[in-house]
């Protein structure tokens, strides 16, 4: 068995001129270079082949090299079945995530769309859709009776030459869970660790730290001289750092303390625009006096008209 897999634009519809170039090896697709490859581990969805030789001789299951898609290796899995209602051979055709992982606590929600193409640049391959929650105990999914195996052998169907066939799948993957994902590489952001209900009071921060202006400002205020576990300045100066240049997410703790909150009312749902005002007044109120006094009015206040 040989195989290729290639990777193309999730808006670049498949035809059958670009299949035969990339089989035939004549023309190669227009590919990043290693090291942009590498880093596109990460992307949500791509189209890999495989190319099985010696089809009609095929006895058991075969796998393509890994296309990897959300850093999880998927393969696309190629084997003889028997329909034992219809006492008849059909080709098994599946798509396989992590099947090589030992781990247990991994999961993956993907769509994919399984083509076998025909040789012919005109012909219209036969495709099937598939949507799975690929996981340890479910690791592949697909067809066991995709197409006939006598379909698939013979020449007038235009899907074998030379006694091989050309498989292909685009998949489409969310983000997976229970897997090791590095945020600050893919995508040069860190998230905020939740203290247990405090979900809404991240999606706030993250706002306020993404408005650009306001992070200046915030980096400005003068906090020397406060007392380090309430000072609610100096303690959003120190997520804001953090969001900007750690490497891993950031606890909100020291801040949490600084509202003068107890553990338990981390676990507690509170009014997120509440929390904004009150965050707001206390920025406004320790930028007064300084080279940044007057930024919250400028980036908050509004008029309402009549």
């Amino acid at each position: 068995m040989t195989a290729k897999v290639t990777s193309i634009d999730s808006n670049n519809c498949h035809n059958g001129s670009e299949a035969q170039s990339a089989v035939n090896g004549d023309v190669k697709p227009p590919l990043s270079n290693d090291e942009e490859m590498e880093e596109d581990e990460s992307r949500a969805e791509a189209t890999f082949q495989f190319v099985v030789e010696n089809f009609s001789k095929l006895e058991e299951s075969v796998l393509s090299p890994s296309c990897m898609v959300r850093n999880l290796p998927w393969k696309i899995m190629a084997m003889p079945r028997k329909n034992h209602a219809e006492r008849q051979k059909s080709l098994g055709f599946f798509l396989q995530c992590n099947g090589e992982s030992e781990s247990t606590s991994w999961s993956c929600q993907a769509s994919a769309e399984l083509r076998m193409l025909k040789w012919d640049p005109e012909g219209e391959p036969c495709k099937r859709n598939i949507q799975h929650l690929f996981y340890h105990k479910e690791n592949d999914w697909g067809f066991s009776h995709f197409m006939a195996w006598q379909d698939v052998l013979d020449p007038s169907g235009g899907f074998i030459k030379d006694d091989k066939i050309i498989l292909e799948v685009h998949v489409t993957a969310d983000a997976p869970h229970g897997v090791s994902w590095d945020s600050k590489k893919h995508t040069g952001y860190v998230g905020l660790k939740n203290q247990g209900a405090t979900c809404y009071m991240n999606s706030l921060l993250q706002t306020l730290f993404f408005t650009n202006k306001l992070r200046r400002a915030v980096y400005l205020m003068p906090t020397e001289s406060d007392d380090s576990t309430r000072s609610v300045p100096l303690a959003l100066q120190r997520v804001f750092y953090e969001l900007q240049f750690s490497d891993k997410p950031v606890g909100t703790k020291k801040l949490t303390r600084s509202f003068g909150w107890e553990t338990l009312d981390s676990f507690m749902q509170h009014d997120v625009q509440e929390l904004c005002r009150v965050l707001l007044d206390n920025m406004e109120s320790k930028m007064k006096g300084t080279c940044v006094e007057g930024t919250i009015p400028k980036l908050f206040e509004g008029k309402m008209l009549s």
